[in-house]
């Protein structure tokens, strides 16, 4: 393992990782937007509204009610939105909206975004910097928007494996990894989100109800005149970071709603190295984000079992057996400093730890990161002996994400386009062949030191 430590800086609206090499090369990522300024909440406008050059991105506007269809085929009333409709004194713009960028109709890739997660009073409110936001994006008027993105958006590079698809993009901006449908209230202890100490707030966590209405924008676009969904020949659902598990634990959402499509799932930065405590106060009836009433039956049916030890491998797991001529694969950097940093952020709320500028990435870390590496390469690889359409790809090094730019080292570098550590085989191509060959042969690679 590459020995390295971590010097962490905190501005009043990023936070800096310097990742050093004893070795004395400095390696300098690209400041990690995972805290975005407050005042976005406040913005109006939608900053990420196409340009005169991507005119072809269409914004489509969600009504704040729906009614939809679920699994079932039952009605239920949904309520889109993002996480505050109001910061005390200030009616916030809430509103959700996704995007679409029309390509071969037959072929259709569903892009979950990412912006970090929230659970409790001390994650859902506080912040590592005080006037900042919490560890979660709660706008799309920020950071949500496909407009170059890079990476699997950049459709005028040939090596993009979804050059020539159709191409959805879901925002993310309710702290509940695309999964919640529910309301509710968390204290501002000290003041740091509204400025006033005690201060209680209401979090819409409404990421489920968020994906419910694109699936159904979705199925009115793809259903034809007489009433039947049309057959894609190729369904990709992916995400990165939070994003990655909205992808999850949505595919079966999806799958179903093309159910003679064989899809496939790609969880970018996304391999549940968590705490027990996490999977208890979530992925147990009761939680806050209401998961029993949002999650296939498959999933909910275990609850009150997930060990945080084998949770990314049982997920996996049920996926492959249920969906075995689907095709599922994860990637991720051998030490993804974003990764370690919210296992630390849960790790020290078991300690009790609540002063979020305690919760920052030390060179004390360094086995959090030892500790993080060895349960993803555990996981990963037992996944790969235990199940047959499933493989990884582990690349080297600590950056977090590589579907789109948003965690670049340098103006010139590309992480989707540039990757290449795992036995020096590019990462394009090597999602290439999962996604498009006819016949899948697991092809999972690792990054050896």
């Amino acid at each position: 393992m590459e020995t390295f430590f971590i010097e962490v800086a905190l501005t009043t609206s990023l936070i800096h990782y310097q990742i050093f090499n004893f070795g004395g090369e400095l390696q300098l990522m690209k400041s990690l937007s995972f805290i975005a300024i407050l005042p976005a909440l406040f913005c109006q406008s939608v900053i990420a509204q196409p340009n005169q050059s991507e005119a072809i991105w269409q914004t489509i506007d969600v009504e704040k009610q729906l009614t939809v269809t679920d699994n079932e085929g039952e009605p239920i009333t949904i309520e889109p939105a993002c996480a505050f409709d109001t910061i005390p004194g200030t009616q916030i713009d809430n509103s959700f909206q996704f995007y679409f960028k029309q390509g071969k109709k037959d072929k259709l890739v569903v892009y979950f975004n990412g912006g970090g997660a929230c659970w409790n009073d001390a994650t859902c409110v506080t912040s590592l910097v005080k006037g900042d936001r919490p560890t979660y994006n709660p706008t799309v008027h920020a950071a949500n928007s496909p407009i170059d993105a890079g990476g699997i958006f950049d459709d005028k590079n040939d090596d993009n494996p979804f050059k020539e698809w159709s191409k959805v993009f879901i925002p993310y901006c309710s702290g509940d990894l695309h999964l919640g449908s529910s309301d509710v209230t968390y204290h501002d202890i000290d003041g740091s989100l509204t400025g006033y100490p005690d201060t209680s707030i209401e979090v819409k966590h409404h990421g489920s109800d968020n994906f419910r209405a694109v699936k159904e924008w979705l199925k009115e676009r793809y259903t034809n005149d007489d009433g039947k969904m049309e057959k894609l020949e190729k369904l990709s659902v992916i995400g990165s970071s939070a994003g990655g598990y909205g992808a999850i634990f949505n595919f079966s959402h999806l799958q179903e709603l093309f159910p003679k499509t064989n899809a496939s799932l790609l969880a970018d930065a996304s391999n549940s190295i968590i705490t027990q405590s996490f999977i208890n106060a979530e992925f147990e009836e009761g939680g806050n984000w209401n998961l029993e009433q949002t999650l296939p039956t498959f999933i909910t049916e275990d609850f009150g079992s997930y060990t945080n030890a084998t949770f990314n491998a049982d997920i996996f797991s049920k996926l492959s057996a249920i969906y075995p001529e689907s095709r599922f694969a994860q990637y991720t950097t051998a030490f993804d400093v974003v990764q370690v940093q919210f296992l630390k952020i849960m790790t020290s709320l078991d300690l009790g730890v609540l002063d979020p500028e305690l919760w920052a990435l030390t060179a004390a870390d360094f086995g959090l990161f030892g500790y993080w590496n060895e349960q993803m390469n555990l996981s990963l690889e037992s996944l790969e002996e235990s199940t047959d359409n499933y493989q990884y790809y582990i690349g080297e090094g600590t950056v977090h994400t590589i579907l789109t730019d948003a965690f670049a080292t340098g103006p010139e570098h590309h992480p989707f386009y540039d990757e290449s550590s795992a036995e020096g085989v590019l990462f394009t191509d090597w999602l290439d062949s999962f996604v498009n060959d006819k016949k899948f042969e697991a092809d999972s690679l690792n990054y050896i030191n």
